[in-house]
């Protein structure tokens, strides 16, 4: 069932790029941060005020998820969109396949956990196919400047980071208290910086004039702001970082280059079969093994437990 989820998150989320392309032709990149956040915190507060969604933050370290949402997605859409701009979509989609790598390196210092070779492999083989894939493609170009590698850098760490710290607090909150947390946290920095540069106003305008506007930022407020977090907080609470991180990261990517060329008319040829089959089959491999750690670790817990019983 977490794997289904996944599946339903990699598909919100590989498929927003659909829903910012429209949104740029009439918004500012930090109004459509600010109003999709400000809509996910909106939808979020009514699920609660409805009792459909419990949250109890009595007694707990909320400035924990706080840190937690100044890497993501406070710090790591910024980064984001920065990069882009420097950039062009093909380097930032390599740097953003790097996130699996930056878990395991973050997990190695910070937490002091071992990630075994078939895992290791398997992110590998994953990163391999996305760079088969972008790098053989002719609109790929290496001509950007330092600064926006370096941001996109910043928004590989920021990223990784989360979804590190993100899975030590999953013991003092639930999934849906971290996702609530946040959403008010983007609504209130980018709400914040919109002022800051000027304008907010014209982009709640838009969300009630335009049918088009509105349906986009429904679809990142709620589907890939609200939703997709609930299920990726889900899923850090469940399974290993470096394994949420290299289905969740490359699956991304999959699911994007193929909405690019079914949708976006995108160019396509060896490169793309042979690096979308890579990047799959890391993601197998990782499932695989991920699901046969978790089914070892339960026969360890209730083998202990028998022992308890008997003695």
């Amino acid at each position: 069932m977490t794997y289904i989820l996944m599946l339903i998150l990699c598909l919100l989320w590989g498929l927003s790029f659909l829903g910012t392309k429209v949104l740029l032709g009439f918004m500012e990149p930090v109004e459509i941060l600010a109003v999709r956040w400000t809509l996910a915190f909106v939808f979020f507060s009514v699920l609660v005020l409805l009792r459909i969604v419990k949250v109890d933050y009595r007694g707990k370290p909320v400035r924990k998820i706080l840190a937690a949402a100044a890497l993501q997605p406070c710090l790591y859409s910024i980064m984001e969109t920065w990069g882009v701009n420097l950039t062009t979509a093909s380097e930032t989609s390599i740097f953003i396949a790097l996130v699996p790598m930056a878990v395991v390196m973050l997990n190695r210092i910070f937490l002091h956990r071992t990630v075994n070779r078939i895992n290791a492999f398997a992110i590998l083989l994953s990163f391999s196919g996305v760079l088969v894939c972008v790098a053989f493609s002719p609109l790929f170009s290496v001509g950007s400047r330092l600064s926006g590698y370096l941001i996109l850098l910043g928004a590989v760490l920021s990223g990784a980071g989360y979804t590190v710290y993100s899975s030590t607090i999953g013991a003092d909150f639930t999934p849906m208290e971290i996702t609530y947390i946040l959403t008010a946290a983007g609504s209130a920095f980018f709400n914040l910086l919109a002022l800051a540069q000027g304008g907010c106003l014209e982009g709640y305008l838009l969300f009630f004039r335009d049918g088009r506007v509105m349906i986009a930022l429904l679809y990142l407020g709620v589907g890939c702001s609200c939703v997709a977090y609930m299920i990726f907080n889900y899923a850090l609470s469940r399974l290993r970082t470096e394994i949420v991180a290299t289905v969740q990261t490359n699956l991304i990517t999959v699911i994007g280059v193929a909405a690019g060329i079914i949708l976006g008319g995108e160019p396509w040829g060896w490169y793309t079969a042979a690096g979308l089959a890579m990047t799959v089959t890391g993601i197998c491999i990782s499932a695989l093994d991920g699901s046969r750690q978790e089914k070892q670790i339960a026969g360890r817990i209730q083998k202990k437990r028998r022992e308890r019983v008997k003695f």
